[in-house]
């Protein structure tokens, strides 16, 4: 987000803002091996499929492993440019930290999302992977946080200098959070993010350079930085005691935000040498000097008569400090607003202001942007409801970072490309140069459980979801139904006077008309054990009209009745549970009894999606099929947005659409406390009823409409095949549903 090229300063205490994208991620699929050697492929042709021996382990691990590291790489030059570099980056620097420890390799293929080159560190990525791999093959136990400082320093084996802020992100990332990483206090922190509208959208130029030229562009600022300005500083202890104690005062109160001490910083650092050459800096610092043989040789070798920049590096560190500083003051007041859409407008203004800034100072005193960058970051800006856009990563090419609003991603979209990308003779989203990210979870193990997830969530932003129902199916069917504990309430709605269904012939309750001989809930009862035998004893919701016929339909079995005393909607005879559910911690299966065709296996994957979405407080089986009765209602990413009852709303059926099935599993103490909600919001006490369509408090229409808006509200799944919606609403519904148990019968057999 902000404090770009600050992570390797050490002079001042710099900090960076990041956050790791929950959309774009790199995977490794990996297996260890008795055999020291390590094999790599890639799902990208691209990338030739390399492998290596391990070189024989040190007879002992490092002790001052970051100077044994920089001799070992000074003792030959860096190597030409190949992925499998990254891989062996993390096994050269554990062999040197872990010695005889490390003996297995392993084997893996890899799959990534990130752009190559684009400043999205694709490269760091890989890095993190290949040591988590070989660490964990080799039964060696390691922290993120030690991770994240080991695998900086590794990759130093490409040629490269940098710090370790893409490392320490890629460690710890978390969902909804940016990371705060304090590189003088070595220490990271998370920070909420509260605005669910906002998106990081990031748009591709050109790969950044990897070429010799560019690597000592690139090293000569991590030079100046790390080694240069540093011991200028110093210097001032003898040159300038004043100045030097005026500095050290500034540079103890720039943590704090101090504007005062940000100014007296500015003004000291205006002080340092416009440009110096690495000759004079051995006149200055012998002993910077020294060190910049050591550690950056190349450097050097090419550069030892070239005036170097200095006064215009260490003005931007500053303000990357100062830009840090502000967003995150600004950020933890948006996560402590109440009020988050009243006031997000001015306050991702206020952060894209910093963004730009941040641009300016990039392009301008640190110089890493590119006529080509610059050309991109001038289409982007041209866009209203663009709020900030800067150069991403380590420049010469790559990303560029915008802040915008979900809404306007697809107007940004096609801006860019018709402006930037078409001229160009490029398509950037068929290229995949266009990113569009919230912030997600780092580095984590791929447990069966995460990858299901991930499959079923991109099922879900499918935009012809029939097509994949297949093999989603199939893949929870081979799930195991075990892992929280919780227990399982059974509810069936049977409730209702039954005016629609008499009007049309059905001289019984519709929860008691006789399918293949059986009432209807006794269909729904037999599919609910079939599924989970083990289920608490199922309560049943009556009304006075229904109760006598449903208790004699349900003689042989053990249940327990609820009454809804008048007929106030679905969603009111459910809240009429709260009683006998009351201290209930676990989950509900609340189902209508008016729905023979739920098959069992539904039941079961509704159940196993609940399990593997635990934190949701609402799982909705759906099916895709043509005119369907309650239409659910998504946005681009496939969360669920809204829900129409057409009957009560008397709206027109689309013609084809998702829709519910009359099964829904609900978290017991979230779902009485959204219902209550709802009753205080809509009841109204003169006409004892409800200020809904027809009076009633509709289910589950009402309750997706008020979780949709709610993070981790809802999460529905096109599982169910389109004759398990049928249910009994009038009288010829009882022979449609004859028609489709015959068929489960007559598949079931074959």
């Amino acid at each position: 987000m902000l404090g770009e090229h600050i992570d390797y300063v050490s002079y001042l205490p710099t900090a960076s803002l990041t956050l790791g994208s929950r959309e774009h991620d790199m995977l490794m699929m990996y297996r260890e091996s008795d055999a020291a050697r390590i094999r790599g492929a890639s799902c990208n042709p691209g990338y030739v499929s390399f492998d290596f021996n391990l070189d024989d382990p040190f007879s002992a691990p490092s002790k001052d492993i970051e100077v044994e590291w920089l001799s070992y790489l000074s003792s030959y030059s860096t190597p030409p440019a190949h992925w499998g570099n990254y891989v062996k980056a993390a096994t050269e620097f554990s062999r040197l930290k872990y010695g005889p420890r490390l003996q297995r390799g392993f084997d893996f293929l890899i799959d990534s999302s990130i752009p190559a080159g684009g400043g999205a560190s694709s490269s760091s990525a890989l890095v993190v992977l290949a040591f988590a791999a070989l660490l964990t093959s080799n039964r060696i136990e390691h922290t993120a946080e030690e991770s994240a400082r080991d695998c900086a320093k590794a990759e130093w084996y490409v040629g490269t200098r940098g710090g370790s802020m893409d490392h320490i992100t890629i460690c710890l990332a978390q969902r909804n959070h940016a990371v705060l990483i304090d590189f003088k206090e070595d220490r990271a922190r998370l920070i909420k993010l509260s605005d669910a509208r906002i998106r990081w959208a990031t748009f591709f130029s050109l790969p950044a350079e990897k070429s010799r030229a560019v690597m000592i562009e690139y090293n000569e600022r991590a030079a100046i930085s790390r080694i240069v300005i540093p011991a200028l500083i110093e210097g001032w202890k003898t040159t300038a005691p004043e100045q030097y104690e005026s500095w050290k005062r500034a540079s103890a109160e720039l943590g704090t935000g101090s504007s005062t001490a940000f100014e007296t910083a500015e003004r000291l650092l205006g002080s340092l040498p416009a440009r110096l050459t690495l000759i004079q800096i051995a006149d200055i610092s012998p002993t910077a000097s020294s060190e910049l043989k050591r550690s950056f040789p190349a450097l050097v070798e090419q550069r030892g008569n070239v005036p170097l920049e200095v006064r215009s590096r260490a003005i931007h560190h500053l303000g990357e400090v100062r830009r840090v500083a502000e967003a995150t003051s600004l950020l933890q007041v948006m996560g402590q607003d109440e009020e988050p859409d009243v006031h997000s407008d001015s306050s991702m203004r206020a952060l894209g202001k910093l963004l730009n800034e941040s641009n300016k100072s990039l392009r301008d005193l640190y110089e890493v942007s590119t006529t080509d960058l610059n050309e991109l970051i001038t289409v982007i800006h041209s866009d209203p409801n663009v709020f900030g856009a800067r150069i991403m990563g380590g420049g010469f090419g790559g990303n560029v970072l915008a802040l915008t609003t979900e809404e306007n991603v697809p107007l940004l979209i096609g801006k860019v490309q018709n402006e930037y990308y078409a001229p160009r003779q490029r398509d950037g989203l068929d290229e995949g140069s266009i990113m569009i990210s919230t912030a997600g979870d780092g580095l984590s193990s791929l447990q069966p459980g995460i990858l299901w997830r991930k499959a079923l969530e991109e099922f879900n932003s499918a935009g012809d979801r029939s097509q994949y129902q297949t093999t989603i199916t199939r893949m929870l069917d081979q799930i195991g139904l075990s892992g929280s504990g919780e227990e399982l309430w059974p509810v069936i709605v049977v409730a209702g006077k039954g005016t629609r269904a008499k009007a049309t012939g059905l001289g019984v309750p519709k929860p008691v008309a006789p399918v293949l001989g059986i009432p209807s809930i006794v269909h729904v009862i037999r599919s609910i054990r079939a599924a989970a035998p083990n289920t608490r004893t199922p309560i049943v919701i009556v009304s006075p009209e229904t109760e006598t016929q449903v208790r004699t339909a349900l003689a042989n079995e053990e249940v327990i009745y609820v009454q809804q005393e008048r007929p106030l909607g679905t969603g009111d005879a459910v809240l009429c549970t709260r009683k006998v559910l009351s201290g209930f911690q676990g989950r509900l299966l609340v189902v209508w009894g008016t729905q023979p065709t739920i098959r069992a296996e539904t039941i079961v994957r509704a159940l196993k999606i609940a399990l593997l979405f635990d934190e949701y407080q609402m799982v909705v089986p759906t099916t895709m099929k043509s005119r369907p009765y309650a239409p659910l209602l998504r946005d681009e990413r496939g969360f669920v947005r809204a829900a129409h009852e057409t009957y009560l709303q008397k709206i027109d059926r689309p013609a084809f659409g998702e829709t519910n099935i009359g099964l829904f599993v609900l978290k017991s103490e979230p779902l009485f406390r959204t219902l209550m909600e709802l009753r205080r919001r809509y009841w109204d006490n003169s006409r004892q009823s409800y200020d809904r369509p027809a009076g009633e408090l509709g289910f589950p229409n009402e309750l997706i409409n008020t979780l949709s808006s709610q993070e981790n509200g809802i999460f529905a799944c096109a599982i169910a095949e389109s004759d398990e919606e049928q249910g009994i609403k009038e009288l010829d519904d009882v022979g449609r549903c004859e028609e489709i148990l015959l068929r489960y019968g007559q598949r079931a057999h074959s």
